[in-house]
This record gives structure tokens, C-alpha cells and sequence, in this order.
């Protein structure tokens, strides 16, 4: 049966056996046909009689398309933009394969259009079947209709057709954007949040204990509301302790409707002095954390331009954190390992603001990707710490983030779980960059330091003599010395130094490192044999700062006797060094040569590979030779520089001994002094 209506037209098409009936209603006009689903659904979707007394025939289900066809007349505020976008326009009002597919509502703001719709995908792995959604509404005792939260449809939310969060990966997304960067601050009282419209990133913000104000600035009211009346399960707090049944009503939860641009700048912009403070004084107090979620940087309309490439806005963000202070922002879909370097096409303003983040002076930066946001891809974040030692809480192990999990995290009236998602081992995945990450940063121009094969330790354009190819006898370097490592065979230049067995060093983490000291300098009842473990990492250890605060690596092999190269002789090191004891300032410290690029996704990879090893032959080496180190390598800063610098200028003038042979002859004299000092 055909209708034609004007230049629009209606068919239909039956299959009565199969009770099956078929629709196409076109038309020419500029409004959409939406609001005429729940009219044809009413007088289409008829249940047939059924065949004897008692059958329970259910409702017939609804698939439907909607298409934006020809060249589009433009409609209200956000239509057409929403309708014809990929995610909402192309991927869910225009498939017909959903087995249900429900609009929840849909709200033009002031801003951008809402639409939140029910669906269930039978395609997405994450969606739950049809048939087990329609048990679970009955009353039969089974197990869908016991547990009916586990095959409810999959609620998702789009913003002018951009798809933003979903039922399903509500946890994945909101708490892999909040926790790993809250847990990178050691004690957040005052948290900002820039957007949050939906109220999760707050939620999540609320479940730490330590959490003493929060400020949520969301430019959209009428978004918070619509959330609040259409999405309960994102901005519920009700099982916190402590909390609220809506999470804005917590009293630690601040929220202002405001620009968040304009709102950064006018407290914490340049300029801005003490009498031109005109807003309660409390907005000008430092945060600890500041949390974006706000637009993807992919999208392209103009103020996602002004919050990823306005360094009047950005600075004024940084300008509010406190000295530990710690950034957190998702950054869109995360790269493939086909794509281009992120300053070339889509992804620019990614590219653009890290950029930005790092002129500002952020001293670590740290990429991550989570795959469970129930997205199509994985997605991206990424954390910024004004201070270089925050690292050391980043790179925590998994049981120390599960003990700051108990201890922060607040209890919840049910019992369970506050946190559905994150976890230590959830943790432990985000500290290493994914591979697509570092094959994408290493494709910038000029190929960023770190990207080549040496860095990461197996370089096979380079040899390497083995562990075999060295002995130990009495050094020849001095009485100060002791021990030393000889090669047993010829090293050409460039070799590695054993690098088949640097990855077997021992890393004394600066959880435990810490910890040794402290017991050892408060415990005076055990101090010999404490002593026996500090002397033994002074004395073969070697200090680095590459997860933040000092940790000690412990070379496994006969290596660890490698000694000191007098006056420039040294002819093992790292690529580069620094200069000789003789020849170098004590009282000058190069911070440039020692410090650490705040951003390199190759070395944040490869991260245990450029602490340990990192050992060439810097000439040809015959059998028969020493193998000697520059130890001014290993400083770690400026603290330690003038001692170590004064310690070896000794040591070649035969002043001193070396730290081994000192703790061989019965004590280090710093250890000494540090426990008098003590």
C-alpha cells in the first residue's frame, strides 16, 4: 500500500502470517519525524489475539531508522548538527538493528541539545540480550527477573549528537578520570572540577575521605538538572557515608553555574591582584586537584578551541593549584598505531595543549588509556603534577594503592564497594604508556629523544658483551678502590655493557628506601643491623629519582664492583656524561643535565629498561682493562652534588677510599654521621 502525500510519501509493506509489518514515511519538510514514533508504534505495534485462554502474548518490538536525506533545511538550534552526527544522527537514529532503541528525552539548553536514549545493541558485547531484558520485567522467580539491574538496557547520552557517557561505562570512564589522579596527590582537600554536567565526576570526587570542598563550575544548568531528573544512577550519592541522596547536595559539593574560562581567569588570571579581589575569598584558595570533563579536544566547534588552546585560561588553571597540585583531563579517543603525530590533523589540540601544560612548568606528565569507558575505542587521559616527586605515589604498586583505597575511600551504607572499577591492579595498567602511544609521539619531527632503539636498552645495531666477558680481581685504580671489573676478551665501542642481564638489578622503590631510613634513624634499639642495610644500598647502590622521590638500584651481577675512572679515564657510561671530578664546579649544579623530561612517552614505556640499563663502551676496550664508571652520572641533585664531587676528588687524590671498600672496612663515615646527626 503507497500514499503519496505532496512530493512526501507513505508505504506500507505486510507479512501477515509473520505478523510483520513494514513502514517508510518520507518527507520533504524541514522537521524531524521523531515525534511521530510513539503514534505509529500505538497504532502499528498491536498485539495478535492469542491462541488459548491464559497465553501471554507480548507486545510486538519496534525497529526503526531515522535518516536525514537530500540537503537538509535547517532546523532548531542543534537539530540538524545532532541528527546528522555520527555517533547519534548516523550510528543509533539511523540503524534499524537495534533490538530496542528508546528515547528517554531529549532537551535543547541554552547551550546544546541533550538526547538520552534506552538501547540494546545485540552487536555490543557490553549490552544485554532482548529476550533477557523483557524476563527480567516479569515476576517469574528467574534469575533476570531477581537481578533486573544486570539486563536493564544500556542508557546513553549524547550532547548535539556527540556520544558522552553511558550506563554501562558510567564506572569505567568516570572513575579512571578521577582516581588516578586524586591518588597522585597525597591528601586533596580542595578538588575543581571543569564541567561534570552529568554529576559522576563529582560523585567520584566525593567518595575520598580527605575531600573537604569540591567546586564544580558547569556552564549549564539546565544540563545538571536534566540529569539530576533522567540519569539518577551518575550523580547518586545516597550509599556514601556522610553524603547525599544527589550528589550536588553534598555539603562538601560547591556548584556554579558559570563560565568555567571566565571563572578560572577573574581569580586566578594574571593580573589579578589583591584589590582587585572582588569574589568571596574563598575562590581564591589553591586546589589541590583540578579535574576537566569537558569536550572531547577532538570535537570542533569554538569553545573546545578555548579550552585546549587559550593559554590566558590554561595558565590561570595552573596559577590555581596548589604546589603539589595535580591536573586531570580525558583527551578524546586514543591514537591507533597507523595514525600520524598528534600536531598533524584531528587530534592537534591534544597535541597543542600538552604543549601548553609543559611550557607552564608542570614537572610530570603522564598518558593513559582505559578501554571499558564503553566507547567505540579506547579512551585517553592525561595527568599533570606541578611537583616532580608526586611521581613516586603515581607509580605505587598495586597493594599500596589497594591500602590507600582502604584508607581513603569512604564507606558506604550497602557494605559494598564504593569504587566498582578502579582498583590497585587497575592502577598498575595506566602507569605504562600504551604502544600506540609511544609509535605516535616518537612520529613527531624532530624524533623526540628516547625514541631510539639505545634507550630502551636492546639496542641490536649495538653488541653487547654478556656478564662472561668480565672477572673480578683487585682493581688497579688505587688502595681506595678494592675490587674491580676486567674484561676478559676485546669490547669494540659502543657496546653494551651486559646488558643481558641488566634487567636482574635490584630497584629499592622510594616507598621502601623511605621506610629503611626511617626505621633506622628512629629505632636506635636495632640500628646495627639496619645500619648493615643502609650502609650496604650507600654503599652499592646507586641513586635515582625516575619515580619521583630517591630509589636505590642494586646491580645484580659482578658489575656492581665497576669502580671510578680518576681524571677522565672512565671508559664505560651512559651516552652522554657530564664532565670529570677534577674538571666540574662542586658548587655549581647543572639541574638541566640531571633533570628528566617531564613528557616522553618513550621513556615512560621503557621506564625499568632506562634505569638499568644504560652502560656503554665509550671506546674500544682491549682484554685485560678495568672497566670504570664516571659516578658523577649517578647523582640524583643538588643536594647530594657538592658531597659526591668532594668524595671522589678525594678518593683520586688518595684522600679516601671508595663507599665499598669503606663498607668492607667496617662502616661508611657518612653513615656515621648521618645516624650522630640523627
Amino acid at each position: 500500500c503507497v500514499g503519496v502525500l505532496l512530493e512526501s510519501h507513505i508505504s506500507f509493506h505486510t507479512w501477515p502470517t509473520e505478523g510483520v509489518i513494514t513502514l517508510d514515511l518520507f518527507t520533504c519538510g524541514a522537521a524531524t519525524l521523531l515525534p511521530v514514533l510513539p503514534v505509529i508504534e500505538r497504532l502499528f505495534a498491536i498485539p495478535r489475539p492469542p491462541f488459548f485462554e491464559g497465553e501471554e502474548v507480548r507486545k510486538p518490538g519496534m525497529l526503526w531508522s531515522h535518516k536525514l536525506r537530500g540537503f537538509s533545511a535547517e532546523m532548531e538550534h542543534g537539530d540538524t548538527y545532532a541528527l546528522s552526527s555520527a555517533d547519534l544522527g548516523e550510528d543509533v537514529l539511523g540503524d534499524n538493528t537495534y533490538d530496542l532503541k528508546e528515547e528517554v528525552a531529549s532537551v535543547q539548553t541554552p547551550f546544546q541539545r541533550i538526547d538520552i536514549y534506552n538501547l540494546i545493541d545485540p552487536r555490543d558485547p557490553s549490552s544485554s540480550f532482548f529476550a533477557d531484558y523483557q524476563r527480567s520485567l516479569s515476576n517469574d522467580g528467574s534469575y533476570q527477573a531477581q537481578h533486573p539491574e544486570l539486563f536493564a538496557p544500556n542508557k546513553v547520552v549524547f550532547l548535539d549528537g556527540v556520544k558522552q557517557s553511558t550506563l554501562n561505562g558510567d564506572a569505567g570512564y568516570h572513575e579512571s578520570l578521577v582516581h588516578p589522579g586524586m591518588f597522585a596527590h597525597d591528601h586533596p582537600k580542595r578538588v575543581a572540577i571543569i564541567g561534570g554536567g552529568e554529576g559522576a565526576t563529582l560523585r567520584e570526587v566525593l567518595k575520598h575521605d580527605t575531600v573537604e570542598k569540591c567546586t564544580m563550575v558547569e556552564i549549564d544548568e539546565l544540563m545538571v538538572t536534566t540529569s539530576r531528573k533522567y540519569l539518577k544512577e551518575w550523580s547518586d550519592c545516597s550509599d556514601i557515608v556522610g553524603s547525599a541522596e544527589w550528589c550536588v547536595d553534598d555539603p562538601r559539593a560547591d556548584v556554579r553555574y558559570e563560565d568555567a574560562v571566565a571563572w578560572f581567569i577573574d581569580r586566578f588570571g594574571e593580573g589579578v591582584d589583591e584589590k582587585e579581589k572582588k569574589f568571596d575569598k574563598d575562590d581564591y584558595k589553591p586546589f589541590d586537584v583540578i579535574i576537566m570533563d569537558a569536550l572531547d579536544p577532538q570535537v570542533n566547534i569554538p569553545f573546545a578551541e578555548v579550552l585546549y588552546k587559550q593559554p590566558t585560561f590554561l595558565q590561570s588553571v595552573y596559577d590555581s593549584l596548589s604546589e603539589q597540585g595535580v591536573i586531570v583531563m580525558q583527551l578524546g579517543d586514543a591514537p591507533y598505531i597507523t595514525d600520524p603525530n598528534d600536531t598533524i590533523g584531528r587530534n592537534e589540540n591534544r597535541a597543542i595543549i600538552t604543549k601548553h601544560l609543559l611550557r607552564m612548568g608542570f614537572q610530570s606528565v603522564h598518558v593513559y588509556e582505559e578501554k571499558h569507558s564503553n566507547f567505540d575505542e579506547s579512551w585517553t587521559y592525561l595527568v599533570a603534577m606541578k611537583d616532580y616527586t608526586s611521581r613516586s605515589l603515581w607509580y605505587s604498586n598495586a597493594a599500596q594503592i589497594e591500602v590507600a583505597i582502604q584508607k581513603r575511600i569512604k564507606r558506604t551504607h550497602s557494605g559494598k564497594s564504593a569504587l566498582r572499577f578502579f582498583d590497585g591492579a587497575t592502577m598498575m595498567t595506566y602507569q605504562t604508556p600504551h604502544k600506540a602511544q609511544e609509535v605516535v609521539y616518537c612520529r613527531n619531527k624532530p624524533m623526540p629523544a628516547g625514541c631510539d632503539e639505545a634507550t630502551h636498552g636492546f639496542s641490536k645495531s649495538r653488541p653487547n658483551a654478556p656478564i662472561s666477558s668480565f672477572e673480578v680481581k683487585t682493581s688497579q685504580v688505587g688502595d681506595h678502590a678494592g675490587r674491580g671489573v676486567f674484561a676478559t676478551v676485546d669490547i669494540p665501542k659502543g657496546a653494551h655493557i651486559g646488558v643481558d642481564q641488566s634487567m636482574t638489578a635490584i630497584n629499592v622503590t622510594p616507598t621502601t628506601y623511605g621506610m629503611i631510613c626511617s626505621h633506622a634513624e628512629e629505632y636506635d634499639e636495632v640500628g646495627g643491623s639496619l645500619d648493615a642495610v643502609v650502609e650496604y644500598l650507600w654503599g652499592y647502590g646507586v641513586e635515582s629519582n625516575l619515580y619521583g622521590e630517591s630509589n636505590v638500584v642494586l646491580e645484580a651481577t659482578i658489575l656492581i664492583f665497576t669502580n671510578h675512572g680518576c681524571n677522565g679515564t672512565y671508559n664505560a657510561a651512559t651516552e652522554t656524561t657530564i664532565g670529570t671530578e677534577m674538571t666540574v664546579n662542586a658548587d655549581e649544579f647543572d639541574a638541566d643535565y640531571f633533570s628528566h623530561d617531564p613528557y616522553n612517552l618513550a621513556v615512560a614505556r621503557h621506564l625499568p629498561h632506562s634505569q638499568n640499563s644504560g652502560t656503554f663502551a665509550l671506546r674500544d676496550i682491549k682484554a685485560g682493562e678495568e672497566i670504570l664508571n664516571n659516578y658523577l652520572d649517578f647523582t640524583t641533585d643538588e643536594e647530594n652534588w657538592k658531597d659526591d664531587v668532594r668524595d671522589l676528588r678525594n678518593q683520586c687524590l688518595g684522600k679516601g677510599v671508595g663507599s665499598i671498600t669503606d663498607v668492607e672496612r667496617g662502616g661508611l663515615p657518612s653513615m656515621k654521621v648521618w645516624r650522630d646527626g640523627k
